[in-house]
């Protein structure tokens, strides 16, 4: 193999295709690119197992073959070198890489031991980038990072009705974003896979999304790169059932003056944990923070609210997450008991079509 490659193209996939590496896996293989030479292009290929991706870049190729090369060294000497290109040989069992007056020579693996990938079908649904993007943005944070349902370990992509579900759900928080469009498909996609994603789809107006007939993978795919996605396995809770539909008060709140409120509160809490309470009075909504040890703070905002009175008590941490993930100006609280689940809502939905539901705590 011998090719010769615009650096700042070459950096770019690199730094996409890393994101499905293993650094610390069992198999030391997959802490290696595996890079093809042919067709006048050269292309990338990494995979942790859960997700395999090829990035592809032009190129100019002087000699077709493979390299399986170590994937962190490789991609730090293209992201320092100060060339314009760069060109890679295999020699011996060595890759050269050369950028102007720079060399260096990695040790290669075989290709052969490299993971086998699953094959990419042709065609498949298109998905505006743009959307893809901002429902991972929006849900992500509410996804589970260790739970015992497997399911909620991942994000729920599905079509419904006439809209394009996004899903993120940890069992004391819902997100949901739900734009207007079409999906036939139903996937639960992984959470590494959605940092893999956004990575990928930045700037991309459109991704073709398929799915094989077992439901093993989902596959993506734009213009210089496809990458198949390991499916999680398990039925995704009934999350439709759990948005509440009455409410006892509801107040429209300034989204960037409640965020701010919370985080001057989050200064004297420590730990992941950070209980607050809400208690909403004739046109004022109080924010409380109490500990022994550690101080008191109020802060009061200014609201439209003639209702009852009524307390509730959050893990501050969450509200903030779920407000950092609204574009809208205003944001409705919408609340039934202390003891049941409140609804964050855009207050236009149409232009932000973003909700959370999240759990209450004892404060």
């Amino acid at each position: 193999m011998r090719v010769r490659v615009d650096r700042e193209e070459l950096e770019e996939a690199l730094k996409k295709a890393k994101e499905s590496t293993e650094k610390k896996a069992a198999l030391p293989i997959l802490a290696n690119f595996l890079l093809e030479a042919a067709d006048e292009r050269l292309t990338v290929k990494a995979t942790d197992l859960e997700n395999f991706l090829l990035v592809s870049v032009k190129a100019e190729v002087y000699e077709e073959g493979k390299a399986c090369v170590p994937s962190q060294k490789l991609y730090e000497i293209v992201r320092n070198l100060s060339s314009a290109y760069v060109e890679l040989s295999v020699e011996g069992e060595r890759l050269t890489v050369v950028g102007g007056r720079s060399t260096y020579r990695l040790p290669l693996a075989p290709p052969e031991d490299f993971p086998e990938f699953p094959e990419f079908p042709e065609g498949g649904e298109q998905l505006p980038g743009s959307t893809l993007l901002t429902g991972i943005e929006k849900v992500e944070y509410a996804v589970a990072k260790e739970d015992a349902n497997v399911a909620l370990q991942g994000m729920l992509l599905r079509g419904y009705e006439e809209r394009i579900h996004f899903v993120g759900s940890d069992g004391h928080r819902l997100a949901l974003y739900e734009p207007p469009g079409s999906l036939s498909l139903e996937l639960l996609l992984p959470r590494k896979s959605l940092k893999v994603l956004r990575r990928l789809i930045s700037g991309i107006e459109e991704v073709l999304l398929s799915a094989d007939a077992e439901g093993a993978f989902a596959f993506f795919s734009a213009e210089e790169w496809k990458l198949a996605v390991r499916l999680l396995e398990g039925e995704y809770p009934d999350y439709l059932s759990v948005i509440p539909e009455e409410f006892s008060a509801q107040v429209l709140v300034e989204t960037e003056e409640l965020l701010r409120a919370l985080k001057r509160l989050k200064s004297l809490s420590e730990g992941s944990v950070f209980p607050v309470k809400l208690v909403l009075t004739d046109n004022a909504l109080v924010l409380e923070f109490s500990d022994p040890e550690l101080g008191e703070a109020r802060e009061e905002l200014e609201v439209e609210y003639a209702g009852e009175p009524f307390e509730i008590g959050f893990n501050g941490k969450y509200l903030m997450e779920a407000l950092d993930a609204f574009d809208s100006e205003r944001v409705w609280l919408k609340f039934t008991t202390p003891d049941t689940a409140a609804l964050l809502e855009a207050e236009d939905y149409e232009r932000d079509p973003y909700k959370c539901i999240i759990m209450p705590m004892r404060v």
